[in-house]
Order: structure tokens, then sequence, then C-alpha cells
């Protein structure tokens, strides 16, 4: 009989994803601004949240900051995370019960990037399952970026859905969070309970059970100034 050749083993990466450290901030600072080099300046936040230093639930309270360290000892990629400020801003979310509830639900990375001599080697996919993992270990349910629209096919390969806005339902009324200007919103449920619904009527998939009572059976379809509808017998 002959023997099946063995499949050759994987090849460690070049690189590690660990937490970020102060010692890290300037290496960091300066990675995180490539997400955007236009408009750095929100990044900046990343600086004081560092300072404070290691703390759950995140890797930095409510943050979640991560460097890839090559081989050779240099950090040469950066992410930052948490919920969205938008939570406590949006017009839809009231009340401290509803907006708490999402902010221990949903993930949005804030800024991806890697140094360009490190790049092509799996550094930005390997920060972003970090990322998932971290998020989805803590109980959020989503994960969410805005991005430029060329790189949607990147995130799609990692198994994200697309739109020009994020909507979510609530047990109130539906949230719908428009993509930056120039932007493409993508959104991946992180675990089974939460899934992307295309509900006819609505041009842009649904998060659905993202929070308690909030499913979206099957037949249900939605009404202009009326929201979601359930037909009798659906």
């Amino acid at each position: 009989m002959a023997k099946r050749k063995k499949k050759p083993l994987a090849q460690p990466k070049p690189f590690r994803v660990r937490a970020a450290r102060f010692s890290d901030e300037d290496a960091m600072m300066r990675i995180l601004a490539l997400a955007d080099p236009d408009d750095p300046a929100p990044f900046e936040s990343s600086r004081t949240v560092l300072l404070r230093g290691p703390q759950g639930p995140l890797s930095h309270g409510r943050a979640l900051l991560l460097v890839a360290q090559h081989q050779d000892g240099a950090v040469a990629g950066a992410l930052t995370a948490s919920p969205p400020d938008w939570i406590v801003t949006h017009p839809g979310i009231t009340g401290e019960h509803n907006q708490s509830a999402l902010i221990n639900r949903l993930g949005t990375v804030h800024g991806v990037a890697v140094d360009e001599p490190y790049r092509g080697q799996g550094i930005a996919q390997a920060l972003i399952a970090e990322a998932e993992r971290y998020l989805a270990r803590q109980g959020f349910g989503l994960i969410t970026m805005d991005h430029k629209p060329e790189l949607t096919d990147f995130y799609a390969r990692l198994g994200y859905a697309h739109g020009a806005q994020l909507v979510i339902h609530t047990p109130g009324p539906l949230i719908a969070q428009p993509a930056h200007t120039g932007m493409i919103h993508s959104f991946k449920p992180l675990e089974g309970n939460v899934r992307l619904r295309m509900v006819p009527g609505y041009p842009e998939p649904m998060v659905s059970g993202l929070v308690s009572r909030t499913h979206i059976p099957a037949g249900t379809q939605f009404l202009p100034g009326r929201g979601l509808f359930v037909p009798r017998g659906a």
C-alpha cells in the first residue's frame, strides 16, 4: 500500500500579533497615521489610551490596541478598535440602558495599517483576525469598520459584508449609521446569533440579533413610514 505523502508543515509567520505596549508608542502612532494620511488626527486618542497601560476588558480598557512585531524586532503593523463613539450621540439611541447594550456588543476598527517594507506578508489580515478573537471573547457580537472603496474586495475575502450604512435592528427604531464621506462600511458577525438579513423593501442588509429581542423573523418586510412588518401567516 502506497503511503500518503505528508502535507508540508506550515511555515511560521515572520511576525507575531500582541497587545501594544508603552514602548511601541512612536512606531504605533506613525503606522496608524498611514491608515488615513490625509487626516491622521483622530488616531491621536490612541496615544492617550496607550499611556493608561494594559487593563481589561480589552487590551486597554474599552479600547483594543494591537501591533504586529516582525521577527527583526520592528513594529510592522498596528490596529486600534473600540465601541464607536456614535453610540452615545446617535439620536435614535436614547437612554443609558440602550446605549450600554450596544456598547457591550459592537466593536469598530478605527484604523489598521502596515508599514510599507512589511506589506504583502498577511500582517493586516492577522491583525484583523486577532481583533475579531479579542472582541468575540469579550462578548461582542459584531465588528465593523469604514474603509476606502478599493479595500472592499480585501474585506469581502475575510468574510465581511458591506454597504453605504450600518443598519441595526433594536427593540426601538432601526438604527442607521452612514459611512464617512467617500468610505464604505463593512461589518461581520462574531457569533451565530447575530446575522445579516436582507429585508424586502430595504436596500441594505440589517443586523439581526445583536441585542436581546431583535431577531428579524422570516417573512419580515420593510414598509416606508411604518418600519419592519411581519405579515400574518409569514
